[in-house]
């Protein structure tokens, strides 16, 4: 009886052993290393926006990223990705809103309001990008969310690079934690439903 338990934590350890470094295998570290000084746009990825129209707090910290990489020339424009996902509110608009009242004119800001998940941010603003003749980006996101947004944005051939922002406040250490772990499955789990 002794024999047979430690064989199955044996097999239950390998079994996790092997999923995690397929996970790793495929989908890789998030590609955080600047390759050029500055970049023809920034991505911005959405997020919730409340009930009343305004931005999440993580929906700021990401458009504070984004407006700090413009007001010190690593990007020229900033595009703002997000539909109405969370409520009837376009995550896009809110982003635009926010990063005006934060001092970039709105001609350097770009709306896509298509997107509903992290593949279509990639696969709209990467559309966009084309037709405004930009050719490499900086994607912002979370810090838990880089990963995904990494693993689509290679995936659409454009020069980029991954630029972090900074966790809200409010938000304590494991929730953060719970994010990360959270996304990382939904990620292994979209990869054997087909939604790789």
């Amino acid at each position: 009886m002794k024999e047979t338990k430690e064989k199955i934590k044996w097999m239950a350890a390998g079994f996790l052993a092997a999923h995690i470094f397929l996970f790793c295998v495929i989908f890789r570290s998030p590609k955080k290393r600047w390759d050029q000084d500055s970049y023809d746009c920034a991505i911005v990825c959405g997020c919730r926006v409340k009930e009343d129209g305004e931005p999440s707090d993580t929906l700021k910290a990401r458009v504070e990223k984004g407006v700090e990489l413009w007001k010190e020339k690593k990007v020229k424009y900033l595009i703002m990705s997000g539909a109405a996902v969370h409520s009837d509110f376009v995550e896009a608009e809110a982003m635009k809103r926010y990063a005006i009242e934060l001092g970039v004119p709105a001609e350097y800001i770009l709306e896509e309001k298509q997107a509903v998940s992290t593949y279509h941010n990639m696969l709209y603003s990467c559309r966009m990008m084309q037709n405004c003749n930009f050719h490499d980006c900086v994607v912002v996101t979370s810090g838990w969310h880089l990963r995904k947004a990494d693993h689509y944005t290679r995936s659409k051939g454009v020069p980029y690079v991954m630029a972090a922002a900074k966790n809200p406040k409010k938000q304590r250490l494991f929730e953060i934690l719970w994010l990360y772990v959270r996304t990382n499955i939904q990620m292994y789990l979209n990869m054997w439903r087909g939604y790789y």
